[in-house]
């Protein structure tokens, strides 16, 4: 199969989002004969499509200060950069907090997307000032990991700026709503929608609602249990996960 390689890029994803993965690969990706979280896991899928194995989790660095130069040009005239798009940033919290700190001078609304594989220590939490964290959460997650991500949500709330990103569905389940409910039920939370097809367990046994969207000028099934949420490209989504950008900053960036 094919390798990630450790040079760090910074790309334009197809939903319009600037992502600096630290880190190529998750240890989900190995969960749900290797579908991923949920058995959706789009990265997991992405990756397999492509030929890479997903659940090997490469390192991602700066190879050069010519390298590093690069990147650091392009992203002061972005309005917000995300990690955490092919990997979980929580991996190694150390490495990501020193590609955290390199790039701060050049680009101020930093998004870290987890679902907190591992904790931060309170060192590493002072480190996070600044920046935005978006803790990801599901109705579909066990106790355990539930707990865990709320008690990191919250904690993160006196370090820097916290939001619940909630990957929500359409659920039958009343136990299931209940949850989903309590997770929205929070300050900073963004609402993802999760995109299942219809083939998937869940549909077939009930527990969950799913619908054909155009998704990015794509037919797609997804459950939405709220038909006035989002659901686009980036650049017109009005959370921008929890980033606060100014109008004509982001006005430039769309021409």
């Amino acid at each position: 199969m094919n390798k990630y390689l450790n040079k760090i890029e910074l790309v334009k994803n197809y939903r319009g989002c600037w992502e600096l993965d630290p880190f190529k690969g998750c240890v989900y990706a190995k969960l749900n004969n290797n579908k991923g979280c949920y058995e959706i896991c789009y990265a997991t899928k992405l990756a397999k499509t492509r030929g890479y194995d997903f659940g090997e989790v490469i390192k991602r660095e700066f190879i050069s200060e010519k390298h590093f130069d690069d990147i650091s040009k392009k992203l002061k005239k972005i309005p917000f950069v995300r990690m955490g798009v092919m990997c979980d940033p929580s991996h190694n919290w150390e490495h990501t907090l020193n590609i955290v700190e390199r790039i701060k001078p050049f680009q101020k609304n930093i998004v870290i997307v987890t679902k907190h594989q591992n904790i931060l220590t309170d060192k590493q939490l002072l480190r996070l000032k600044g920046t935005i964290v978006n803790t990801s959460i599901s109705a579909l997650d066990n106790e355990k990991q539930i707990d865990i991500r709320l008690n990191q949500y919250n904690k993160l709330k006196n370090y820097c700026k916290s939001v619940l990103r909630v990957n929500t569905a359409d659920f039958n389940n009343q136990k299931l709503k209940e949850i989903q409910n309590n997770l929205l039920n929070n300050e900073n939370v963004i609402d993802n929608i999760l995109r299942f097809p219809k083939e998937h367990k869940l549909v077939k046994e009930g527990i969950i609602n799913v619908k054909k969207y155009i998704f990015l000028d794509t037919n797609v099934y997804a459950s939405k249990h709220d038909e006035n949420t989002f659901f686009s490209y980036c650049d017109k989504c009005p959370d921008m996960c929890g980033a606060e950008i100014e109008q004509n900053k982001l006005s430039r960036w769309l021409l």
